[in-house]
């Protein structure tokens, strides 16, 4: 056992001290007690010169508290790899409140619910830009519109009594089973907006341009013969009853 000593140091000894290299430890099978066998120091060529710092019996054997390879991580890359791993986590937490803001400022400027489904009542959506907005369903009494850019929004089924879109651009928006009871649509330009017979309710549609609006034959009938059915819209230029082409 004594003789395979030098053959151990010489091998160690060739081990750079980059390496976490872990000194063997004796246990004595009598006391259980373990004490270190070798120390490692380095000498100006920079290499482990181990040296025996303890002599042992033939009754004693050595035991290693580690198994040591050149591939394992050492200690500080570990430590860089979990510092790396709570910065990636951190990262991921900020960028998911960050995506959860953008989504909610999204769901005001474009896409999303929208409004859908809100009590918006008596509420200024006057000079604002809409366009493509979900109103379904909202209940939008006395609310203000006028003079806004609602382009292809929706207004299904909703309860708009009393609302103001005079002036408003609703080219293509669907007002289909809405409530349009008391609707100011004086100068609107609703070209190919969709409406039901919920139109012959509305309190005026004096210069308003529907041109391609849709709509049954029926409430096309009562439309035309409104005394409101009359005047040329301020900024399609065209004719609110050729508009409708009434006779």
């Amino acid at each position: 056992m004594r003789s395979f000593l030098p053959i151990l140091a010489a091998a160690a000894a060739s081990i750079p001290l980059s390496h976490a290299f872990h000194a063997p430890t004796r246990r004595s099978k009598h006391g259980g007690r373990q004490r270190q066998y070798f120390s490692g120091r380095t000498d100006n060529s920079g290499r482990a010169d181990t040296v025996a710092t303890a002599l042992f019996s033939e009754k004693e054997e050595i035991t290693t508290t580690s198994s040591w390879s050149p591939w394992s991580p050492s200690p500080s890359s570990s430590s860089s790899s979990s510092k790396l791993e709570k910065s990636i986590a951190s990262s991921v937490i900020g960028a998911s409140i960050l995506l959860g803001a953008a989504a909610s400022a999204f769901a005001v400027s474009g896409g999303g619910l929208d409004y859908a489904g809100l009590d918006i009542s008596g509420r200024d959506y006057g000079n604002g830009n809409y366009k493509g907005k979900d109103f379904t369903q909202v209940l939008a009494k006395a609310t203000n519109f006028a003079n806004s850019n609602l382009q292809g929004c929706r207004f299904y089924n909703s309860f708009l009594t009393n609302a103001d879109y005079e002036g408003a651009d609703v080219r293509g928006v669907s007002f289909e089973r809405a409530g349009l009871e008391g609707v100011n649509f004086k100068n609107a330009v609703a070209g190919g907006a969709y409406f039901d017979q919920s139109l012959s309710d509305v309190a005026s549609i004096e210069g308003g341009d529907f041109t391609d609006a849709q709509m049954s034959d029926k409430t096309l009938m009562v439309i035309c013969e409104r005394e409101d059915a009359k005047g040329t819209n301020p900024t399609t230029g065209v004719d609110t009853r050729d508009s409708l082409m009434c006779p």
